[in-house]
């Protein structure tokens, strides 16, 4: 399996609540010690990257902010080679990633409007904002297609659902970027500097992180047996994992042996 750069999923892979999957700090550590290109791959659209590489601080990572790619991330890419004015409908902390990479914002006559999970910031008003600049012309762009989230009060809407509104209301349809959508993992390749069949995909949820890299592009995709997996799960979906590991730990152990 000629690999020459990782993307991995956080939630269930390096993280399983509030502590690192065992074995994972180390794991980490190690790929950096050898020099291997990676970035952190995450779904959420509610926190910026300098938070993430905090939280992931706590837990005993070693993770500089740059090593995370999240929708922003990649819609930020996209931004900033497209070019044009912004409206961020997202939560604050997220907005600090798109200010650093020197995004045009406008909140008055933008060419596209960025949509992300915004909770409890979520207020009719705003809705009615970002219809009326949608209808005005502008282009939508959603970080993610999740329909919900495990909040720890229990389930709650995330991004999807408000995007499927805005393109039902406007009649416009979203780009989107986030796991499952193939955009997330082409923006991860080309900030990594590589093409996507070099790259392998390590997550724990077989259908958003494997099979959907695979049918991306990506060379390779790993299952790992933490978080979500559940046993069967290598076989339920399409295209299948290229090989299962008990963790991440595992995985970098026979990375490294290869």
């Amino acid at each position: 399996m000629a690999i020459n750069a990782l993307l991995l999923d956080i939630d269930g892979v390096l993280t399983q609540g509030n502590a690192a999957v065992p074995g994972a700090t180390a794991a980490l550590r190690s790929l950096a010690e050898r020099g291997t290109p990676y970035r952190l791959v995450t779904n959420t659209s509610q926190r910026s990257r300098a938070t993430l590489a905090r939280r992931l601080s706590s837990f005993g990572f070693a993770v500089e902010p740059s090593a995370i790619f999240s929708p922003a991330v990649a819609a930020i890419g996209f931004l900033t080679r497209s070019g044009g004015t912004v409206y961020l409908a997202t939560r604050e902390d997220v907005r600090a990633d798109f200010r650093e990479a020197g995004i045009a914002l406008d909140d008055r006559h933008p060419d596209v409007v960025v949509l992300g999970d915004l909770g409890e910031d979520l207020t009719y008003a705003g809705l009615n904002q970002v219809l009326r600049f949608l209808l005005a012309g502008a282009e939508l762009v959603a970080l993610g297609r999740t329909r919900y989230w495990q909040a720890p009060d229990g389930p709650a809407i995330d991004v999807g659902p408000v995007a499927a509104l805005f393109e039902e209301a406007a009649g416009v349809r979203a780009r989107v970027f986030g796991k499952p959508d193939p955009a997330i993992f082409a923006e991860a390749a080309r900030a990594l500097g590589v093409d996507l069949a070099s790259l392998a995909m390590v997550g724990d949820d077989a259908e958003v992180d494997v099979a959907a890299a695979k049918r991306a592009g990506v060379g390779a995709g790993i299952l790992v047996q933490t978080g979500k997996y559940r046993p069967g799960d290598e076989s339920r979906h399409a295209p299948a994992p290229d090989a299962v590991y008990p963790s991440v730990s595992a995985f970098v152990d026979a990375l490294a042996g290869e």
